[in-house]
């Protein structure tokens, strides 16, 4: 469905509303604990007030639809401020508060004497960030911000490469459920010992919850020091969903590359690389989807979430490889076919949760991945299950306003308010 498809005045308002909320959200001013500027917009002010990684790349993308490109430059500049000398940027940034606010916030972190709130995590999240600048330039043709973002973002490339692909396949690895974005994501439970496989409601009283703090916990002791980390083999995940976006990221700085002037061909190469261990190492014949897989000894997770769908957004991926996965999966009446998909996992799994619970992307439907693939689909020739999830998003969002997540049966709005990612809709 295209814009001009859609009512015009239903296209105006919600523009008009997405504007109201990034002001709303838009946190500015400067940190005296870190002696810099910044301006970022919070996902939702009440629950998630930090500067996050990737949400912070995609309040990029709507700005850049919105056609607010100053605030845009400010949000993806605000979240290299504090890169590290070796490129890292941790996956939450905390600016002006001093104290921990959760246990997460502490374990997350490296260790530090010198302070009780360590500025930023020690965490990844997915890589969207040459995605976000590309079309960040692509609309305002801004050349110096280009040159300057731009040896920002390749060095937080290089520094992912050099650490994170620990078997040197071009996959990256996770060392904690919450560096793929999708924290409580059910193909976790099997490396976790998560055997029963319900989501449980309450976040203290699960054993879950302390498996997965257990997991940060041991990073934190061990100061994340990857070598150590990976000797441990505590939770080392080549996550389908991760690799994917990373992957559609290297597409990204390829073009970015060449607009600069840089080697265009040293990210294609290490792209040809992604994409051939995804198709190689994550994509299973007998399931016909791309998995989850776990280190050591590449064991695919036979549980399946909206990322078996995630490599189809690569252009390198076989075409007949995405024609299995779609007609495997997509529409069967026990797996993703619900009133308002996409939920974020079978209906038939024992995970499947529709409504609300501190554990997440565990069957409600997110707006991220009806947009992530939405665009998918629709460059591999699946216009029709793009449009479905085209049009859920836009139902769910007038009904239910800018939610965090929505019920996939009802249709109801979930978890935070004034959340900013049901605005990529407007970019659908």
């Amino acid at each position: 469905m295209s814009d001009r498809e859609l009512d015009a005045p239903l296209i105006a308002s919600t523009h008009d509303a997405a504007r109201r909320l990034f002001a709303r959200n838009t946190k500015q001013g400067y940190s005296p604990l870190l002696h810099r500027h910044y301006c970022y917009v919070a996902p939702s002010l009440g629950t998630y007030p930090y500067q996050w990684f990737w949400d912070t790349c995609l309040n990029v993308v709507i700005l850049t639809r919105l056609g607010d490109y100053e605030l845009a430059k400010k949000n993806l500049r605000s979240l290299f401020e504090m890169q590290e000398e070796d490129g890292f940027v941790g996956h939450m940034i905390f600016w002006r508060r001093a104290l921990p606010h959760h246990l997460e916030d502490v374990i997350q972190s490296r260790p530090s004497l010198r302070t009780i709130r360590p500025h930023m995590s020690a965490l990844l999240q997915p890589c969207l960030a040459g995605y976000a600048l590309l079309r960040l330039f692509e609309a305002c043709g801004d050349r110096v911000y280009l040159g300057e973002m731009y040896a920002k973002v390749r060095r937080y490339h290089e520094c992912i490469a050099a650490h994170r692909d620990f078997d040197g396949d071009g996959l990256l690895s996770i060392v904690s459920p919450f560096e793929s974005g999708m924290d409580w994501k059910p193909s976790y439970d099997a490396v976790l010992g998560h055997t029963p496989r319900i989501t449980p409601r309450h976040l203290y009283a699960s054993k879950l919850y302390w498996q997965v703090m257990g997991v940060d916990a041991s990073n934190f002791l061990h100061s994340y020091d990857l070598r150590r980390i990976r000797r441990r083999h505590r939770f080392i995940v080549k996550d389908a969903g991760f690799n994917a976006i990373y992957a559609h990221d290297l597409q990204a700085m390829e073009t970015l590359a060449g607009r600069v002037g840089d080697d265009a061909d040293h990210f294609a190469r290490r792209r040809r690389r992604v994409v051939e261990s995804i198709a190689r190492l994550l994509f299973d014949p007998e399931a016909r989807a791309f998995l989850d897989v776990q280190e050591p000894g590449s064991l695919r997770i036979p549980v399946l979430t909206p990322t078996i769908f995630f490599p189809l957004a690569v252009d390198d991926i076989p075409q007949e490889l995405a024609d299995a996965v779609v007609r495997a999966h997509l529409e069967r009446s026990d797996g993703f076919e619900v009133p308002w998909p996409l939920p974020t996992v079978e209906k038939n799994d024992p995970a499947f949760f529709a409504g609300r619970t501190p554990f997440l992307w565990r069957g409600p439907t997110w707006s991220f991945v009806n947009w992530f693939l939405c665009k998918a689909f629709e460059r591999r020739g699946f216009a029709a299950q793009a449009q479905k999830l085209r049009q859920s998003l836009w139902d769910l969002v007038r009904r239910s306003g800018f939610r965090e997540y929505y019920d996939p049966m009802q249709g109801t709005g979930l978890g935070a308010k004034n959340f900013t990612w049901a605005a990529l809709v407007i970019d659908m």
